[in-house]
């Protein structure tokens, strides 16, 4: 079944004079093993709408039904939650928000143990999610707050693969890293897809989204106002202010200007556009 959202509104410090609505009548379908992004400007609502996807956050009004579990605030005090925190991993932008053990081992097996899994199991869930975000055995007993930006978030990934989640959200999942860096978070993300994942990427990445993404939601002002796929987006959204197009589109958009015989839907990336161009080419010659 997936995810439904249903007319979720959302507001902070209700019932004060700082209230602010953060979601406003926001509804969405997320497929069993889609691999969606979450766009819109900073403050349009896309984390607190995750957050709401594994109980973290209550809606105020409106539900969200995952598999067997019903987000409401007439459920909220439901003993379920704790359980469907096992079936939906949140992976925060700022690793520093999951972080608190005193070695890296501790921190990525605490997960593991809170859903009643203990000793030498739970350490080897701990260390095969380790081995798959590339941290071997010499980060075990180091503190992770002395990693580096990069390295934290890998073992914050890792304690959340660790409890073996169905559906995986990654909050800005790339922020800060270095194009390779960016490619080997990728890389993981898309095999954890392969093997049947549900993946959710909430980002400003536009590259991100257009290569990887099967479908797109945009909120803004804590509404839906989009919903389709990557070349859908960018061929029909006039506010281009607000988006940050990808290069490769871009480029795409210019060769098709020029007279080449372009479909804008299929090109994704570079080596969806190489074929195209080596037939305008050999049509010159």
């Amino acid at each position: 079944m997936g995810i439904k959202v249903s007319n979720v509104f959302y507001t902070y410090q209700k019932k004060t004079s700082h209230a602010t609505q953060a979601l406003s009548d926001v509804s969405l379908n997320i497929e069993n093993n889609e691999f969606v992004a979450l766009v819109g400007e900073t403050g349009s609502g896309k984390s607190t709408l995750v957050q709401c996807f594994n109980g973290l956050l209550i809606p105020d009004k409106g539900e969200i039904e995952i598999d067997e579990y019903i987000v409401s605030f007439k459920n909220r005090k439901s003993r379920k939650l704790k359980n469907l925190r096992k079936h939906v991993g949140l992976i925060f932008q700022f690793p520093e928000y999951q972080l608190f053990e005193e070695t890296v081992e501790k921190d990525v097996a605490f997960g593991v143990k809170n859903f009643g899994i203990k000793g030498k199991e739970a350490l080897e869930k701990a260390h095969l999610a380790l081995s798959q975000v590339g941290l071997d055995e010499s980060f075990y007993q180091r503190p992770p707050f002395e990693l580096s930006g990069g390295e934290k978030r890998k073992v914050a990934i890792a304690g959340i693969l660790a409890i073996n989640p169905e559906i995986l959200i990654f909050d800005e999942p790339t922020v800060g890293f270095d194009p390779e860096s960016s490619k080997e978070l990728m890389s993981l993300i898309v095999n954890l897809h392969k093997q049947g994942k549900t993946i959710i990427v909430v980002t400003h990445d536009m590259n991100l989204v257009n290569t990887y993404a099967e479908k797109v939601f945009m909120l803004d002002n804590g509404k839906m106002v989009f919903s389709g796929t990557p070349s859908e987006l960018f061929s029909h959204i006039q506010n281009y202010d607000r988006l940050d197009i990808p290069s490769i589109i871009k480029v795409a958009k210019k060769l098709k200007e020029k007279g080449m015989d372009l479909p804008l839907e299929n090109i994704r990336t570079i080596e969806d556009l190489l074929p195209y161009i080596e037939k305008w080419r050999e049509k010159d010659v």
